[in-house]
């Protein structure tokens, strides 16, 4: 089988990032691939990358239209020939078998969509007060995530794949929800892979951790600050998801997820805070534990319903 990675990217802020990533491409175990670097309204981004690029074979394509990730995907999805379409973003860098791991998931014809790990590649240092369980806000596998081969409701961005037929039965990634550029909204590939299941219900989503991508941290994420309005804009777009999805259970996963909050990320930090000599690194990352499902929530409460 063929696949198709396609890489996004918007500015010249990233273009270095944008190189590792597809390096990490270029170097892939897997040779049936082809690349295609999808740019999002910026003509300097596509001629520095083609200059930069000039020796490899690799498809550009602009989007043009809805600015944003979403239509820089589809953009991307409009150029490929695969029959397996994958995504990476502009600040991650694979692991050489990464392809191969995800194409090695399709031998089972019920598995529809496959995603991989993601590592967190702090660009400063780890903040010691972050505590893993809200790696998603960094757009990384957090913990309390699966930890094994297994199926999954939707999978993450930066590490998905689906197979082509997808796109031609289900259609393209919503422009109406999404990430534009540093502002950090989110869900369009909940919402996508949420209309997968509607249309195909007996297919498997499928995680794969042996499928590894390192995701890079910038440093202005390294605040609590991001922390609070990644959460806020979590909570504000899985309330528009919700309103377009008549199934009760589509929060299913924040629901279980929650639940292992309270049963076991709470205790354990609490009963550390009291124990060890790291009580107030622990306390801290309790607390903001805490501040991250309060703006989840005001988000959540708070989001206006499109008319």
């Amino acid at each position: 089988m063929k696949l198709s990675v396609i890489i996004c990217t918007y500015s010249l802020e990233r273009l270095q990032d944008t190189v590792e990533a597809v390096n990490s491409i270029l170097s892939q175990s897997y040779v049936n691939t082809e690349l295609i670097i999808s740019v999002d309204h910026n003509l300097e981004v596509l001629e520095a990358l083609k200059k930069e690029f000039s020796s490899q074979q690799i498809t550009y394509a602009l989007n043009d239209q809805v600015k944003g990730l979403s239509d820089t995907r589809n953009a991307g999805i409009k150029s490929a020939t695969g029959d397996i379409i994958a995504f990476i973003d502009d600040d991650a860098v694979a692991d050489q078998d990464w392809a191969q791991r995800l194409m090695s998931s399709y031998n089972n014809p019920s598995v529809i969509a496959v995603g991989g790990k993601l590592n967190p590649l702090w660009e400063n240092h780890h903040p010691w007060w972050f505590p893993p369980e809200l790696n998603w806000v960094i757009g990384c596998t957090y913990k309390g995530h699966p930890e094994t081969r297994t199926e999954v409701r939707n999978l993450i961005g930066c590490n998905m794949s689906f197979r082509r037929e997808v796109f031609e039965k289900v259609g393209e990634f919503s422009t109406s929800i999404g990430r534009l550029n540093k502002i950090p909204l989110s869900g369009e590939e909940m919402e996508f892979c949420l209309r997968v299941k509607q249309f195909y219900p007996d297919k498997i989503i499928l995680y794969n951790p042996g499928a590894i991508v390192k995701h890079r941290v910038a440093k202005y994420r390294e605040a609590l600050m991001y922390v609070i309005r990644r959460s806020y804009a979590e909570g504000f777009s899985k309330k528009i998801i919700k309103s377009s999805f008549l199934n009760a259970k589509v929060l299913s996963l924040e629901n279980s997820y929650l639940k292992y909050l309270f049963g076991n990320a709470f205790p354990f930090y609490f009963i550390n805070t009291i124990k060890l000599n790291r009580s107030f690194s622990c306390m801290c990352r309790l607390s903001v534990i805490v501040v991250s499902i309060f703006f989840t929530g005001v988000g959540y409460l708070g989001a206006r319903l499109p008319k």
